[in-house]
């Protein structure tokens, strides 16, 4: 009888714990919703797989990161959460959209997610807000913010979360909200039921494919996509453009591709998905800087002041990759056209 009644016991406490965690996991999807984030999903903070390791052990033996060395710095912590946050027990990933209107063309030159305010800054500042509700509901929680920022592979994290799948040119593509959305990420010590679990079937239509559709890879203007789920940063115009911080040298060297007119960043893979046609309206804060970028035309670059373009972009991507970078490329340009 005893042992009845302690069974008993047990399963109501094990079903009242997963009705408040599944109560939890609606109040964070309402905060996200709240904030303006396009979509929201949860996975459990497990050591990823072993495949997931070997392509990027892979990638970066094969020297596809190029220049990037802080891509094989930290290597167990982007396959172990529990090395980031003490504790872990879940990843809460949100989706935030900056693709601009169908009707705006795209200044000249500049990628799309460059266009106002530093994602790192907008998207955390939400989070850090999402992080500071939790705290108040749960005094013990513990957690961390990740953008783009840390050895955090959000993209990975985002599939698991049931926000979509890795496309042919290994972006997200949701099918909800399009493929144009920066990542950002919650790892904590909350115990929050997984996507798959809450919303078992938003997560079993989020999975998908690209199918026969290689688009991505025809548009690719220097070749970077040479495969499906396949990207060279060597020949990437986006690295180029932004990351590599000896631009000017591997031009002289003539170990960059033809820029076709970009000066930083590119979205010529991004343009050509079809999965497009699902973007949301970007975020006010990731397009301050249209008015402004639309229409200039190389010269404007060439003519501004360092301290110009530290004042004009002080809140801005562009600054990842600076007005020396933006030059160079012009050069470039010029001498391709």
């Amino acid at each position: 009888m005893l042992s009845l009644l302690k069974q008993i016991i047990i399963k109501n406490f094990i079903f009242a714990h997963t009705v408040r965690d599944m109560e939890l996991y609606g109040i964070i999807k309402g905060m996200a919703s709240e904030m303006g984030f396009a979509d929201f999903g949860c996975a459990a903070a497990e050591q990823l797989p072993a495949h997931v390791r070997e392509r990027y052990i892979s990638a970066l033996e094969e020297g596809r990161f190029a220049g990037m060395a802080y891509l094989g710095r930290n290597l167990e912590k982007r396959f172990n959460p529990a090395l980031l946050v003490e504790g872990a027990a879940s990843i809460l990933v949100f989706l935030a959209p900056y693709s601009l209107p169908d009707s705006s063309p795209a200044p000249a030159g500049i990628a799309q997610y460059a266009l106002g305010r530093d994602y790192h800054q907008v998207i955390k500042g939400k989070l850090f807000q999402i992080m500071e509700r939790l705290r108040e509901m749960y005094p013990r929680f513990s957690g961390r913010a990740f953008t783009d920022s840390a050895p955090v592979l959000e993209r990975e994290w985002a599939v698991r979360a049931g926000l979509g799948f890795v496309g042919k040119n290994n972006f997200l593509i949701s099918k909800s909200c399009g493929i144009k959305n920066f990542i950002g990420v919650i790892i904590c010590n909350l115990h929050i039921p997984e996507t798959k679990d809450a919303e078992p079937e938003k997560f079993r239509m989020a999975a998908g494919r690209c199918g026969d559709c290689t688009r991505c890879l025809q548009a690719c203007p220097s070749g970077a996509l040479e495969g499906e789920y396949c990207m060279d940063s060597r020949r990437c115009i986006s690295y180029h453009t932004i990351e590599n911080r000896n631009l000017a040298a591997d031009i002289r060297q003539g170990d960059v591709p033809d820029f076709h007119g970009r000066l930083f960043g590119c979205d010529s893979c991004l343009d050509a998905c079809p999965w497009n046609g699902r973007n949301l309206p970007g975020w006010e804060e990731f397009h301050e800087n249209y008015p402004l970028l639309q229409g200039k035309i190389p010269q404007w670059w060439e003519s501004l002041t360092q301290e110009e373009f530290g004042r004009i972009f002080k809140d801005s991507p562009l600054l990842r990759g600076g007005l020396e970078n933006i030059r160079e490329s012009v050069l470039w340009n010029k001498r391709n056209i």
